[in-house]
């Protein structure tokens, strides 16, 4: 049975134009109806049935959800499309992803606050008509930007940087020019369809359709490297997305028609009408309140920001391992806001200490040998901490009247992770410990919203609280091998901490036999407690890798350390640059060894290979060796120049550059006769730029090793960058040497497809290592001339002869990481 509903004239005006338009069967008779109404008197408010037409509910279940569905769907598509996009031009290092996940935060911060203050001081039909205004601006800029580029959202190749000096300037510039108004009005979508539907339901589901949003994010994450990367090209995934968002605004417009003629009514009128709930008011949210959604957010932004970093570092830098950690955050969203029995604390705040416990062996350990295990037991950290903030910022959420006050700072901490972890970290700490700190203050968080509430289990489980600093003092076992033995000392007094706490308790209790009242007094003492001895085992994993360092910095491109490796011979002590937890080259102390080419660069390597038939060919025509070299690492490769050679090293980082020039840990540069030539930029950019200058270097052997993370970078693997490589070589004898090592992906069927497109020759060299002056590595060689077939202590095999996966050629437009996946 149908129910009354007040409202105006005017706005029953509006609803018969709703219905005039979505249901075309009912045109003549509701146009007629209009017409009849507006000569009536506007000022009495009547009472009336809603309009006798039963598709309209459905229509508005249908629409606004759909809605809210693809506008989050859109908006993380267009996060994958141009953060893979602008990965080459930026040097493909981590950083590129985090720097778009901040600006994407700090847009979508923006759009909160613009759906929070146009609901906030205009009336439905002025929202309506602001926002489809933006939406058509929206529209008329994809246009125009699809004029003026090959795609819509992505920029031309005239507008790539010149230099990487400024990478998050440059970052955030092409963002906002190709992406930021469409991206605000999407991301402003959510919390103002939400409010409008709050208000054209007058009920309190409003909350379901976030959790909707969450999903439609979740699955574009999904979709984006399954479905859409294996198929299709960026700048077709642009043309599409930009077609989706047209269709989008549409509903938009729509969902805004709905909402224009629906009058809101406040609790009281609702229960008059039987469709209210008792007891529930509109009680306007405290500043403490604020202040928790903002926290509970910001940690989770801080560990899933930090996670993708630790992922990259340890593993790859992949856009894969940007998108899993992305999922379970959304996912976690989803579970949260859809039902509160997703999340339910005695699980997940148990389930909270061992992932801490996980996070503290991960930190310790390391690699775990397998990129499966390695990146599952990271998410599962994280998916835990998320789950938790996000668990905790549901149970907190205010009544759907103050929903989009409750998104904004939802959004405000979820930007402030994003600059904690993308632009404060890098300029604070000398190492990542943006992770640690973000599990420390979650749990921290946790233990104070317990403390809090008189009805938490804190109070009412069956265990005393001071068995959470027993659990947390039991992690001190493993933070104890973490720090060296003069930092350990200083916490070797911590342990006390369990029997001093349980004294205290007992002291409490000693003559009371209701045991509650000391519990509420134990509670807030023993959960400080835990924080500290929390904070110090956290603080103990990064000071184990930090302590053997003789020097450790950090920047925008990553974290690197010069750390000692002894020898039982003095002879054979030396250092080596990590970055991470690779190992970029090493150089011994002594004199007899000091100009010794170590590690993936010995002369049984395929580079060593490669440079000794490169020289062979150059003495025969008499004329002196060119070798140009992506990455300069430690600069090993200087020790194979003679003097008059040219040795031109391409390096993106500054800081590498600093430490390889330093006397006081690497001599390789200074020591090489042929005065090496370091060009600072990335290496194809700087190599293009040359090209297009006329000032081909013309060199006998080009090795590309820029390794970030375990990986080369994927632009310097594309069809394109292998174009650029041999416009560089010596024809028709010149080498182009690519390092391929790596734990998890199988780059080898890759560089095939490039070597096939070009007509190249092509081996593959695998060499074992001692294990003190080599390391297992392989080189594939390519050149128009005939390369090297033996080598000593070196498997090489012509690339051809491989069995190989059949993969489709990379290029700067299709890459498919899932193919290359070691299984």
């Amino acid at each position: 049975m149908q129910r009354p509903v007040l409202y105006e004239v005017a706005a029953r005006d509006a609803e018969r134009l709703q219905v005039w338009f979505f249901a075309p069967n009912c045109w003549f008779e509701t146009l007629r109806e209009f017409f009849a109404v507006r000569h009536s008197n506007r000022e009495h408010i009547i009472e009336a049935r809603e309009a006798p037409v039963p598709n309209q509910a459905a229509l508005r279940k249908i629409l606004f959800p759909s809605t809210v569905f693809f506008s989050a769907f859109l908006l993380f598509w267009t996060q994958l499309i141009l953060g893979k996009f602008l990965l080459p031009w930026f040097g493909g290092t981590p950083a590129v992803w985090t720097t778009c996940m901040l600006f994407f935060q700090l847009l979508l911060l923006a759009g909160y606050a613009y759906a929070h203050l146009l609901t906030r001081l205009a009336n439905a039909l002025t929202q309506c008509l602001v926002h489809a205004a933006l939406l058509l601006l929206a529209v008329a800029l994809l246009s125009y930007l699809a004029a003026i580029w090959s795609s819509p959202i992505i920029p031309g190749a005239n507008w790539k940087p010149a230099t990487t000096s400024s990478p998050v300037f440059g970052i955030i510039s092409l963002l906002a020019l190709a992406v930021g108004l469409p991206y605000f009005a999407l991301s402003a979508t959510g919390p103002l369809l939400q409010a409008w539907y709050e208000r054209v339901t007058q009920n309190q589901s409003a909350y379901r359709l976030y959790s909707l949003s969450n999903l439609g994010s979740f699955l574009a994450l999904f979709a984006f490297p399954t479905a859409f990367e294996p198929r299709l090209t960026l700048r077709t995934q642009g043309y599409i997305w930009s077609v989706v968002f047209l269709l989008f605004a549409i509903s938009c417009a729509a969902c805004a028609v709905q909402a224009a003629g629906t009058k809101r009514l406040n609790n009281s009128e609702l229960l008059g009408l039987g469709i209210g709930q008792p007891g529930i008011a509109a009680t306007a949210p405290r500043i403490a309140d604020y202040v928790l959604w903002f926290g509970l957010s910001a940690c989770a932004s801080v560990v899933f920001l930090a996670t993708t970093n630790q992922l990259c570092q340890d593993v790859a830098v992949v856009p894969l391992l940007w998108v899993l950690p992305l999922g379970v955050y959304l996912l976690s969203f989803v579970l949260c806001f859809e039902h509160s029995h997703w999340y339910a604390r005695h699980w997940f705040h148990a389930t909270f200490g061992l992932a801490l416990f996980a996070a503290c062996f991960l930190l310790h350990n390391g690699a775990l040998g397998s990129l499966l295990a390695q990146s599952g037991l990271y998410l599962l950290v994280l998916c835990v901490v998320c789950m938790v903030c996000h668990g905790e910022l549901a149970r907190a959420k205010p009544h759907p009247r103050f929903l989009t006050s409750f998104y904004l700072a939802v959004a405000a901490g979820g930007a402030f992770g994003g600059i904690f972890v993308g632009l404060l970290a890098p300029r604070i700490f000398r190492g990542f410990w943006e992770f640690q700190l973000g599990l420390w203050a979650a749990a921290a968080l946790l233990l104070l919203i317990l403390v809090r509430q008189p009805d938490s289990w804190l109070y009412r489980c069956a265990f005393p609280a001071p068995v959470l600093v027993i659990a947390m003092a039991a992690l001190l076992p493993e933070a104890a091998p973490l720090a060296t033995k003069e930092q350990h000392r200083g916490l070797d007094h911590f342990p006390v901490l369990i029997p001093a706490v349980l004294l205290f308790y007992v002291f409490l209790n000693r003559k009371n036999k209701n045991p509650e009242p000391v519990r509420k007094m134990a509670a807030p003492i023993c959960c400080a407690a835990a924080v500290v001895v929390t904070g110090l085992v956290l603080v103990g994993t990064g000071l184990a890798h930090a302590g053997s360092a003789v020097s450790r910095s950090r920047n925008f491109y990553g974290v690197l350390s010069v750390i000692p490796k002894d020898a039982d011979d003095p002879t054979r002590s030396a250092l080596q640059l990590v970055h991470g937890r690779i190992s970029h080259g090493m150089q011994f102390h002594s004199e007899a060894y000091r100009r010794t080419p170590t590690t993936y660069y010995t002369k049984n390597s395929g580079l060593g290979l490669a440079i000794l038939q490169a020289r062979s060919t150059a003495d025969q025509a008499q004329r002196k060796l060119r070798v140009g070299v992506v990455g300069l690492g430690v600069g090993t490769i200087a020790a194979y120049g003679r003097h008059g050679d040219l040795l031109r090293f391409y390096e993106i980082n500054p800081q590498v550059v600093g430490i390889a020039s330093d006397r006081r840990y690497f001599t390789y540069l200074s020591d090489s006769p042929a005065r090496p030539q370091i060009v600072l930029g990335d290496a194809r950019l700087s190599l293009e730029h040359e090209l297009d200058h006329g000032d081909a270097q013309d060199f006998d052997v080009l090795a590309v090793d820029a390794f970030s993370g375990d990986s080369i970078p994927v632009h310097l693997l594309t069809a394109e960058a292998v174009s650029i490589y041999l416009q560089h070589l010596h024809q028709p004898d010149g080498i182009l040497a690519i390092h391929i090592t790596n734990s998890y992906l199988d780059l080898k069927p890759v560089i095939q497809r490039a070597a096939k497109r070009f007509g190249l020759n092509l081996v593959y060299v695998h060499s074992q290592g001692d294990g003190l002056i080599s390391s297992e590595c392989e080189w594939m060689l390519l050149s128009h001339s005939e390369l090297p077939h033996t080598g000593n202590d070196a498997e090489i095999v012509d690339g051809y002869a491989l069995k190989l996966r059949s993969i489709r050629p990379w290029t700067d437009d299709y890459s498919n990481l899932l193919q290359v996946l070691k299984r």
